[in-house]
């Protein structure tokens, strides 16, 4: 490398004489480290040879101490009086290399004299760098090996508060104290402070305050109030006197019952419902939080800390359970005790994670209460301290992982089961994981607390408290195989009597601490519900397969096997559906092996394959014709729900081909992605998102679409409660339109059963859930416990029997004799004249009441030994038999055949019209067969929401 040329110093030329040296010419000599005391007296002149003048260093004074006082806000508002300083909100994190960044923390930073400082939100300084640059909102830099990124720029005042607090609230209280609230317009209005500066001046402020002069008292209204600040809590006295948290003569308050024992020398104290959420609960959820306060306290008469709430799906189970935790984190019956609990643990479905952190938010907001979301790997046990999360909400699959952890971690207080009827055994791994934590307070959250067998009952009971129904082997003795016993056609007397008595005392054990509401207490609350179920003629093509099907080996093999049988139910099911889904190359799912379609199409003749095409559903073509219909004359959306992916398939064909909009849901996607599906449909309209295809499996439970208010549910299930919280997700808190179901069923083939069985089924819940007896207590599906005992070869091949026939098998069963017109409105003295028959003795009476177990068994009539019952026992039996035919007799019948006979007169049709009263399916039943391929719909009952209709 070459070096630079040598270059020679320049020479100094003196300066003229008549120059002045004050402009700052160097001197020859070295400067001096300070001017002589008396430097402020005027200099000499320069001589004349240009030289300045030395100073004698033997006339400096010696050095002085200087005080160095601590700096003021006013100190500080002269260090940048240059105006050059600048204050910036940013935010900070450490250096990561990983793919998805987020920022550590927020904090302040301030660019002054050629250096930027970096503040946390504490005020601490956490790094410092030379920089002088002007920054923008956006801007990066890096400042003591952190990354910081610009936020906003902002006043110094706002600075300064998170620095000096101090300061600034010392100079708040002397600028309060010597101003009055009336002072001068014209005085000069201080910057607006960030509402983390107000927060910390004010706290300051009463500190002080209450120091010197003890509680302040002023008049001045404040600006700024804090969000944490709790209103409706009292202050609390110094006198021993207990003052509960919140006021207990306030209008509306809710006062827990007290315990009866406290510890020696203490003394109890009202818990009291937070009004903050109090005044938010309908009279029914206040029952409820006082139901699950008590059993969770041991206030009830039994033995244990746990209980099951069974309201209905829509009855608002969710911010039930909310007032109830927000009221033991908080309070204490004992004064001057901590809090009942300090962490809870909520387990549910995955797909309701969000939708459970959502109902905090609305009800609590984002301050009040810590809850931690577990969803992912990246979330941490560690968090769940009962410090900054008290709340912890994690999915029954990921529980069974990291419940060791969390038995190792601060104990857990209270458990909590969204769908808790998931708990199906005791082997249950999701209950195992949940036992290892070792928590008594346990609560249930189900609206179909039974929905198979009395087993998945115990598993339940024994959950929340283990140990008061006995053993299983016991439960089992002593309770279900009497009362499953005297369910048989063959039951003797005695068997009946013993099954009766089991009953009632399995509900008086368990009622102390299960709750059942129905839905219809809502009836004030929400607006109508109308369900309209359409019994439809299948096509002619789907008839043929029908036949051919029950024509084959498969069905003699299904009447000697139980597997068989089930398999051969599923894919009639899925006939019902659309001919479509008997291709075996078509939309498989896990329900219906592809091997077991093979198998059956390998017995069918050949020519047959050529039917399967979604054009010959009768049920397709029927949806097809009520979504154009709704889409054309009204402004509402519509939820679509099957059993089956397969079948959604279709339907989402049938909505592209017609360009129909729509979002689907089931269980191919992700949970973090199902809670924005549904918000996206309930925000948009019907021309953003007219349709939405759910999967009854995947999201059936726990979602809220009431952004629509028609529901199609396009095939049946076995279990009611399936259905019955499929509908409920429309009809719910938040509905403001008027909801109609629409339930499609082919008439006379196997979905005509199991519809019947399922008004039969609900006998089982409603005996143990309200105290009845058992012995008239539904059939249960395929594949449940004691299903060997209950399906006979008869009652199979009645069960499959495609039933061709004019009129509806199901209402000639009930023997109405509204002949299709629909039955009159029942007035009050009719039913309260229908109320004295039911309770009526049977000798009293010599109609015979009509057998509901005739829907499942046609033909023969049932052994003699029904003969061999006591009075008393025929009594109690065909009394339930007719309660629960009078469920039946709730739907007014109509019969669309009226309305192509012309010949009966223009008023049957117009009363038929009248009765249905939907524009939209008026059209659907007037349709020819011949546009349906020989189908269309043949009958359709209709129930409003809390209506009662005259046999």
């Amino acid at each position: 490398m070459l070096s630079k040329p040598f270059k020679p110093l320049t020479l100094r030329k003196s300066l003229p004489s008549n120059e002045s040296n004050d402009i700052g010419t160097p001197s020859n000599k070295r400067r001096k480290l300070s001017p002589p005391e008396d430097s402020t007296r005027e200099r000499p002149a320069a001589p004349s040879g240009g030289r300045k003048p030395s100073y004698s260093t033997s006339a400096r004074s010696a050095l002085r101490d200087i005080p160095n006082p601590s700096s003021s806000v006013e100190n500080l508002a002269e260090s940048d009086a240059d105006g050059l300083t600048s204050y910036y909100t940013v935010l900070w994190r450490a250096p990561t290399n990983k793919k998805n960044k987020t920022w550590t923390d927020d904090g302040q930073l301030t660019v002054a004299r050629g250096f930027a400082t970096l503040y946390n939100r504490s005020g601490k300084s956490i790094g410092r760098t030379a920089f002088s640059s002007p920054l923008l909102p956006g801007s990066t830099l890096t400042i003591g090996g952190k990354e910081v990124e610009v936020d906003s720029c902002i006043e110094k005042n706002e600075h300064l508060a998170l620095v000096k607090p101090k300061a600034v609230a010392t100079k708040l209280d002397r600028d309060s104290t010597s101003k009055p609230l009336s002072a001068s317009s014209s005085a000069p209005q201080h910057p607006k402070q960030s509402i983390q500066a107000q927060m910390k001046a004010q706290i300051q402020h009463e500190k002080a305050q209450s120091q010197k002069h003890g509680p302040l008292k002023t008049n001045l209204v404040s600006a700024f109030r804090q969000p944490l600040k709790e209103t409706t809590i009292l202050p609390r006295g110094t006198a021993e006197t207990p003052r509960p948290r919140h006021d207990p003569d306030a209008d509306g308050a809710l006062v827990f019952k007290r315990p009866k024992h406290v510890p020696a020398g203490r003394q109890t104290v009202d818990v009291v419902l937070d009004p903050v959420i109090g005044r938010l609960l309908r009279p029914h959820q206040k029952e409820g939080v006082k139901f699950l306060y008590e059993c969770v306290m041991g206030l009830r008469n039994f033995d244990g800390q746990g209980c099951i709430l069974a309201d209905d799906m829509g009855l608002g189970k969710t911010l039930t359970t909310i007032a109830l935790l927000w009221t033991l984190l908080r309070q204490s019956p004992v004064y001057r005790d901590p809090p009942v609990i300090k962490k809870a643990l909520i387990v549910c479905p995955v797909s309701l994670i969000r939708n459970w952190k959502r109902e905090f938010k609305k009800w609590l907001g984002s301050d009040r209460l810590g809850v931690l979301e577990f969803e992912d790997q990246n979330s941490r046990i560690s968090d769940f301290d009962g410090k900054v999360y008290q709340v912890m909400i994690i999915g029954y699959e990921r529980l069974r992982v990291v419940a060791d952890d969390l038995a190792r971690g601060h104990p857990i207080d209270i458990v909590i089961c969204d769908e808790g009827h998931r708990l199906k055994t005791m082997k249950n791994k999701n209950a195992q994981a949940i036992e290892s934590l070792n928590t008594r307070r346990r609560i249930i959250l189900s609206g179909t607390p039974i929905q198979n067998d009395l087993g998945e009952f115990f598993a339940m009971v024994n959950f929340v408290n283990d140990g008061c129904l006995g053993s299983q082997k016991g439960f089992i003795r002593d309770f279900e195989r009497p009362i499953m016993r005297s369910r048989q056609p063959d039951a003797s007397e005695s068997e009946i009597e013993r099954g009766h008595e089991a009953s009632e005392e399995l509900a008086r054990t368990t009622s102390p601490f299960i709750l059942r509401r129905t839905a219809d207490i809502l009836s004030e609350f929400l607006p109508p519900k109308t369900e309209y179920v359409l019994f439809c003629k299948p096509t002619q093509g789907q008839a043929k397969i029908y036949r051919h099907i029950l024509k084959s080996p498969m069905f003699h093999s299904a009447l000697r096997s139980n597997e068989s049988a089930f398999q051969l139910i599923t894919i009639l099911k899925k006939l019902c559906n659309s001919p479509a889904l008997m291709d075996p190359k078509f939309g498989n799912d896990d329900v219906t092996p592809s091997s077991s379609l093979t198998t059956l199409n390998e017995m069918l003749p050949e020519g047959l394959s050529k039917l399967y095409h979604n054009s010959l559903s009768c049920k397709i073509r029927l949806l097809d014709e009520l979504l154009q219909q709704i889409r054309h004359n009204t402004s509402e959306k519509v939820v679509l729900i099957s059993n089956y992916t397969s079948t959604l398939n279709l339907i989402e064909q049938l909505l592209v081909n017609s360009n129909l909009p729509y979002l689907r849901l089931d269980g191919s996607i992700a949970a973090k992605k199902r809670q924005p599906l549904v918000d996206q449909f309930n925000q948009s309209t019907s021309a953003q998102s007219f349709a939405f295809l759910l999967s009854a499996k995947a999201g059936g439970v726990g979602l809220n679409l009431i952004g629509a208010s028609r529901l199609v549910l396009f095939d049946v299930d076995w279990n009611p409660a399936t259905d019955d919280q499929a509908v409920a997700r429309i009809h719910r808190q938040g509905q403001k339109l008027h909801c109609k179901i629409y339930r499609f069923l082919i008439k006379g083939t196997i979905e005509e059963k199991i519809w019947q069985r399922q008004v039969v089924k609900r006998a089982l819940a409603d005996s143990i859930m309200q105290g009845r007896s058992a012995s008239s207590s539904g059939l249960l599906e395929p594949g449940a416990k004691g299903q060997t005992s209950t399906f006979s070869q008869e009652e199979l091949k009645d069960l499959f029997r495609l039933d061709e026939s004019e009129g509806l098998r199901t209402h000639d069963l009930i023997e109405c004799d509204c002949h299709g017109t629909g039955p009159r409105v029942a007035t009050a003295e009719a039913l309260a004249e229908n109320a004295e028959q039911l309770d009526a003795p049977v000798e009293d009476s010599e109609e015979e009441f009509p057998d509901i177990t005739a829907f499942v068994a046609d033909g023969p009539e049932r052994p003699t030994s029904r003969a061999r019952k006591s009075l008393e026992s025929e009594a109690l039996a065909e009394t339930h038999r007719e309660a629960e035919s009078q469920e039946l007799m709730k739907f007014a019948h109509l019969d669309t055949s009226i309305l192509s006979k012309p010949e009966d007169g223009k008023e049957l049709v117009n009363q038929v019209m009248s009765a249905i009263d939907d524009v939209c399916l008026e059209h659907i039943v007037r349709l020819e067969p011949d546009m349906l391929g020989g189908g269309g719909v043949s009958y359709v009952f209709k129930k409003t929401k809390g209506s009662q209709l005259l046999e």
